[in-house]
């Protein structure tokens, strides 16, 4: 099933297959699986592909180009331009690369990677109006955007997304960025829905999560060595979560995973949820996420269960506490 992606004319399926760990950003990654995972999403009804110029240095792109560049029309392809490029040369430049990484003329969603304070944003906006002015790209939008970002980009460009981490154990956009969304009919397209595994339903207690993946403000920057941010976390909070979903996969038999993306789905302004895999096998089990849908009281207690770590968490979007977003 697609809907209509926002403002835009792109028809999208609710899930997004997300391409960056096809390029090894999760580990070692042979090509013929990353290949393999591509063309299985697409099998199983998923049209809708997110990657970046910074995935692999332009390699995830390239992958994708392999696995579907014959299905170019079936397919929506969205990319980001690295927050390094967004002096306006840079990113005519990057959005290039863009194109010949993918193989096309032209991609169908260019976002901004990250906000650069050291570039006028009304100068990266202007370079991006003049590349579908170009027809190089059919529309635009930002990623890791907060409030005042936001609020400045809609006042300077026709804003057709913005790309927010989002999921159960993150919900700070909820708190101020979300109802801009909203109220502008800006789609927002979760990342991180899945929380690097620890939404798969593959673990009982946050000290068994590894170690390498431990990096947000949910976790104590004193306990977990990944973590750079310098916050004491809320993993009190996130344990209490983790074991209520355990609860719910209990007695309604319904996954987690099943539960994280229904859940997501549902929520005010959510155009798309990016998921991704590292297998064909893997991409094959995202069939049944295209057609989850929670029932209504399941929804309120995934809202209740989570909604203690919410506010221990705050209005803090950068989900790994870096300071980037405003």
């Amino acid at each position: 099933m697609m809907d209509t992606f926002g403002k835009t004319d792109l028809a999208t399926t609710k899930i997004v297959y997300g391409c960056m760990g096809g390029a090894g950003a999760f580990g070692p990654q042979e090509e013929r699986d990353s290949i393999e995972a591509l063309r299985a999403a697409h099998e199983v009804g998923i049209n809708f592909f997110d990657t970046a110029e910074v995935y692999g240095n332009g390699y995830s792109e390239q992958l994708l180009r392999a696995a579907l560049g014959g299905q170019r029309k079936e397919i929506v392809i969205s990319s980001k331009v690295a927050g390094k490029h967004l002096a306006p040369a840079d990113v005519m430049t990057a959005c290039e690369g863009s194109l010949k990484n993918l193989g096309t003329d032209y991609i169908d969603l260019y976002m901004l990677h990250w906000p650069n304070r050291d570039v006028p944003l009304e100068d990266s906006i202007g370079a991006l109006q003049r590349l579908k002015e170009q027809g190089k790209i059919r529309w635009y939008g930002v990623s890791n955007f907060g409030r005042e970002d936001l609020t400045e980009a809609l006042a300077l460009g026709d804003i057709a997304v913005d790309q927010l981490p989002y999921h159960l154990f993150f919900r700070a956009i909820e708190h101020e960025v979300q109802p801009i969304c909203e109220a502008a009919e800006v789609p927002i397209m979760c990342y991180s829905s899945l929380m690097q595994g620890l939404l798969a339903g593959k673990y009982r207690k946050l000290d068994d999560f590894p170690v390498e993946r431990a990096r947000t403000r949910m976790f104590d920057h004193r306990k977990w060595p990944e973590a750079t941010h310098s916050e004491h976390g809320a993993e009190d909070a996130g344990q209490e979560l983790l074991n209520a979903l355990w609860r719910m996969v209990e007695e309604t038999g319904i996954s987690m995973e099943e539960l994280a993306i229904g859940w997501l789905k549902s929520r005010p302004a959510v155009g798309g949820v990016i998921v991704g895999t590292r297998n064909g096998a893997q991409s094959r089990g995202l069939g049944k996420l295209l057609d989850i849908t929670l029932a209504p009281e399941i929804l309120t207690a995934l809202d209740e269960a989570s909604d203690r770590l919410k506010h221990e968490l705050g209005t803090d979007i950068d989900m790994w506490g870096k300071g980037r977003t405003r």
